[in-house]
């Protein structure tokens, strides 16, 4: 088992939503102070560490049941407390104390609790990934990122990185080709119970036009981001290649998708905190498939024949050892 440092950049293909605050229509991005040299604090965009990591679990999770498939070839379903402690990380409560040797058969069983942790029966099982924010590259950024990004982001200021940008929701009830869809003034009174009567100017309505103000990031912004993995065997680090994998079908960060923020792409290289090797990763373009390198490749390889073993043997244990083994949470 070795100690890795996966490490790279985001790339922004359209604009990055992250709230942080909001003020009444307006939202604001998520902020941290920043120690300046000359001992100033600025405040940077962050994207949580805590946001990526569980992004990359739901993922995980996701994986693991689809190649857990039930026999009906639909992905595995699984008691309500254990999709929690695989998509949430579970919760602490109850009275099941578990050994150290107990754990160590969870975390050969289930790769993916090893990396992420989660919390069984009175015990929080620590995971093995500590994921880092991630910073732009920008030149109040410089003080938290390596120095082989320092040179490229002093040429960027933090403020030319952000921008407003407003969004209305329209009243199709006002649109004149939307009348013929409505039911004329009388009908629409009988429907809601009113006999007929029409309201009365004063009477409150609720809005159906509103117009509001987001602060995103803006597209082409390079993000650093870094994950430590300790002490993780080859199955283990194939459980998070196969979360960046599944990820890559939509790379995405941060919210509102649905309007079309948030998409990205992300080049990751490893280094052997061991012997200080360092090699390319994963790739994702956001056009095609994830790439993998070779030691990315091993590693998912080695999980997906872990899952298929695990998978037969659900299949000829009729005493259920996995659900024994993780059921009573």
């Amino acid at each position: 088992m070795s100690h890795y440092r996966i490490h790279g950049l985001f790339t922004l293909r359209s604009p990055l939503s992250h709230i942080g605050a909001n003020i009444s229509t307006q939202t604001f991005l998520v902020e941290e102070p920043i120690v300046q040299p000359d001992g100033t604090l600025e405040n940077v965009f962050a994207y949580n560490g805590n946001a990526w990591r569980g992004a990359l679990r739901d993922q995980a999770a996701a994986y693991l049941l689809d190649k857990l498939q039930g026999p009906n070839g639909n992905p595995a379903s699984v008691p309500l407390d254990i999709f929690h402690l695989f998509f949430t990380g579970g919760r602490i409560g109850g009275d099941q104390s578990i050994d150290i040797e107990q754990a160590r058969k969870i975390r050969a069983a289930i790769p993916m609790l090893s990396m992420w942790g989660g919390g069984v029966g009175n015990q929080i099982m620590a995971g093995k990934m500590r994921v880092s924010s991630a910073y732009p590259l920008c030149a109040e950024a410089i003080p938290v990122l390596p120095e082989r990004w320092h040179s490229a982001a002093e040429r960027t200021a933090y403020a030319d990185l952000t921008f407003e940008k407003s969004f209305s929701r329209m009243d199709d009830t006002k649109r004149e080709d939307m009348q013929q869809y409505l039911p004329s003034a009388d009908t629409a009174g009988l429907l809601e119970g009113g006999g007929g009567k029409k309201k009365k100017d004063g009477d409150k309505a609720v809005a159906d036009q509103m117009r509001m103000t987001t602060e995103l990031l803006a597209p082409g912004a390079m993000l650093y981001q870094e994950i430590e993995v300790l002490d993780a065997s080859q199955i283990e680090m194939g459980a998070l290649v196969s979360a960046i994998h599944y990820w890559s079908r939509s790379p995405h960060l941060g919210g509102q998708a649905n309007k079309g923020h948030g998409k990205c792409t992300l080049s990751y290289r490893i280094m052997n905190m061991d012997n200080s090797e360092e090699q390319d990763f994963v790739r994702v373009s956001g056009d095609g498939p994830c790439l993998l390198a070779a030691s990315a490749k091993d590693a998912k390889d080695s999980y997906d024949q872990h899952l298929r073993a695990l998978y037969d043997n659900m299949l000829t244990d009729k005493s259920k050892t996995l659900r024994g083994l993780i059921g009573a949470v």
